[in-house]
């Protein structure tokens, strides 16, 4: 089962490493604005936030439904190639592929989470950094093309789309709506909007980081390198990350969010220092390694009924409407102090995460 999941996960990110990573250059190479940039990377995050509340009344959680994601997402990537000149078009397919992305991992992460041991997570889910790496580093050493970068894209869906058929055999194809009951609150509200500001902090580095280290005359190679050593910072994370969890989830949560700010602020006044970029790229092991495991396992363990659904909010509220406010908001603010203003979104959700954490407290002793 692990294996199997594992190479899920391989071929998901490798398939977001050319989407975070070369898709902006690919749109910046064919003549679009950074604005515009910001818009179509907005359509499939603003979409991945709407689809959760589908699956509230008017789509079950089953076997069919995954795999239906699957295959379209297939299908939207070959079609990319047309739309790519027209920027109507892609902002139509970026907004149904979120849709279809915003359904295929949760089922994963649920049938990960369930399937597996929560410290054996971790080692599962280090292949998709790794997937990630290689990519990153593979089409770093090839001379940029546009065909070649779109070709990788395609592979990519391509595999994932069969590790995922292979297992949707373990999704009950006849699962009810057992969890799309209307009784679905989110009564937590500190821990959703800091969690949601944090990914707002990520528009800036996930649309822009190439652009920005570039215009800092940071060679293309270079900055494919600083992106692997951030994503290896995150693998060796995951795969030690089993020692952290004895610790309260929310402390973890807030010790990550806090260097998450340090980092930003690295960006923002060494851009152009490779000492700084990777010691900056290095805290990624906690930004999104650590991160990620902490929400999703204190989330499952918040929303226990609900947990597929549960899982589609948090994907959907932080890399669904976290990524398009935080699209929209780098790309009109994207200059030379970028990451600063990335930083004091950080630092609101980190106070955000702060007052959660003392409801909780005060809830256990009441």
């Amino acid at each position: 089962m692990i294996s199997r999941i594992a190479a899920f996960y391989f071929f998901y990110f490798a398939a977001v490493a050319v989407y975070i990573i070369f898709m902006p250059k690919i749109l910046q190479t064919i003549g679009y604005s950074p604005f515009e940039i910001g818009v179509i990377f907005a359509a499939a995050p603003l979409s991945r936030f709407l689809a959760p509340f589908l699956f509230l009344r008017l789509i079950p959680h089953n076997r069919f439904v995954f795999l239906t994601a699957l295959a379209s997402s297939f299908i939207l990537s070959l079609l990319i190639y047309q739309a790519l000149y027209h920027f109507e078009l892609m902002i139509v397919l970026m907004v149904l592929m979120g849709f279809f992305w915003s359904i295929q991992l949760p089922y994963v992460e649920v049938l990960a989470l369930e399937k597996i041991k929560k410290e054996q997570y971790g080692k599962a889910r280090l292949f998709g950094s790794i997937g990630f790496t290689i990519v990153a580093l593979w089409i770093g050493q090839i001379p940029f093309t546009i065909h070649f970068s779109m070709n990788m894209y395609v592979g990519t869906i391509f595999f994932t789309l069969i590790f995922g058929a292979i297992l949707s055999q373990f999704i009950d194809k006849n699962e009810s709506k057992k969890e799309q009951v209307q009784h679905f609150s989110f009564s937590h509200a500190e821990l959703w909007i800091g969690l949601f500001l944090v990914q707002v902090g990520f528009g800036g580095f996930y649309n822009f980081f190439t652009i920005f280290e570039g215009e800092h005359h940071i060679p293309l190679d270079t900055i494919t390198y600083l992106w692997a050593f951030g994503v290896i910072a995150e693998i060796i994370m995951f795969m030690f990350q089993q020692r952290f969890l004895h610790i309260n989830l929310l402390t973890l949560m807030k010790l990550s969010i806090f260097l998450t700010i340090i980092r930003w602020l690295m960006l923002d006044l060494f851009p152009d220092s490779l000492v700084m970029l990777y010691a900056s790229q290095s805290l990624h092991a906690f930004s999104l390694a650590l991160l990620h495991t902490v929400s999703i396992t204190y989330i499952f363990s918040l929303y226990s009924q609900y947990k597929k659904l549960a899982q589609q909010f948090y994907l959907g509220i932080t890399f669904g409407l976290g990524m398009f406010i935080g699209s929209l908001l780098s790309g009109s603010l994207y200059g030379e102090h970028l990451f600063f203003y990335m930083a004091i979104v950080t630092a609101v959700a980190y106070l955000f995460i702060i007052l959660h954490h003392r409801k909780m407290k005060q809830l256990k002793t009441s």
